[in-house]
């Protein structure tokens, strides 16, 4: 079922492309990379893939689970398309099942460990990403939006009392049980170093993806990666963040000096450019797997 459903999501993303072309938003003509740039980006964004495996595997090693290198990458690689099921939740608990089944381990931690590395993930994207956008964006409710979302999940990962109230605001809510882990920054520091350095290889990778295409595009494009694929990350309700990554890429990139249709080709064009490395990591799991 989950495979169709990817499948199906995937073919939605092609007609929303067409659409795009049709309407004259999307210029596949632009796309006329320069090689050696673009090949540099893809090799660059499927190292990315590897080392945000590796980054899974210091989470786990946090929570004292014995999960070596190999079976780290596998988990992380075959759940990678968990993503695109509405929710958010399966990618996390995806890679959190196998882990627990080859390492005898309690669900609840490797999902809990699962959970925590995401969000470092998500909250780090958007610091990076919040000085330029001051130079960007300037003053505006975008802007103000992303403060405000670093702030609350900053003291939400952080500070007890707000983590706690939090929880308990949610649980009245819900009416269910809701646990979020808390978090000591200074317990974590390797886990965001890991997370730090596939987000800059993530970013030098987008650059390069954009020059390839853009030769005049300045580093600051590199930005618009991390807070795209953060904020789609907390669109809880749209399947790997599809439409709300590129709507958000289209403003930073165009507010850089970037023409709006080269910019929508820009965006469109990311999107398959990033589920190549998720190909890339899936059947590099796959084959370290059956080895």
């Amino acid at each position: 079922m989950k495979k169709w459903f990817n499948i199906l999501l995937y073919i939605s993303f092609f007609f929303f492309a067409y659409y795009l072309y049709k309407e004259d938003f999307f210029d596949l003509q632009i796309f006329n990379p320069n090689i050696p740039l673009f090949a540099i980006s893809v090799l660059l964004l499927w190292l990315g893939f590897f080392l945000s495996g590796l980054s899974w595997s210091k989470a786990l090693n946090y929570h004292s689970i014995k999960a070596n290198i190999r079976n780290s990458v596998v988990s992380h690689g075959l759940a990678i398309f968990a993503k695109y099921i509405p929710g958010k939740i399966w990618v996390i608990l995806g890679r959190a099942s196998y882990i627990s089944t080859v390492t005898k381990s309690s669900l609840k931690i490797c999902s809990f460990a699962s959970l925590k590395e995401q969000l470092i993930y998500v909250w780090l994207g958007l610091i990076i990403s919040l000085i330029p956008m001051l130079l960007i964006y300037e003053t505006s409710w975008f802007l103000l939006m992303v403060v405000l979302i670093i702030l609350f999940l900053s003291f939400v990962l952080f500070s007890k009392w707000f983590h706690r109230n939090v929880i308990t605001m949610a649980k009245r809510i819900s009416k269910r049980e809701i646990e979020i882990p808390i978090i000591s920054f200074n317990d974590v520091l390797g886990i965001v170093t890991y997370v730090f350095i596939y987000w800059i290889v993530w970013m030098a990778a987008f650059y390069f993806l954009v020059v390839s295409i853009n030769e005049s595009a300045g580093f600051e494009v590199a930005f618009a990666f991390p807070v795209a694929v953060s904020l789609g990350v907390l669109a809880i309700f749209f399947p790997g963040g599809i439409g709300v990554r590129e709507g958000i890429m289209v403003g930073f990139l165009s507010l850089s000096g970037i023409e709006l249709k080269e910019a929508t080709t820009i965006s469109i064009i990311s999107r398959f450019w990033f589920i190549s490395g998720e190909i890339f990591i899936f059947f590099f799991a796959l084959i370290i797997k059956r080895r």
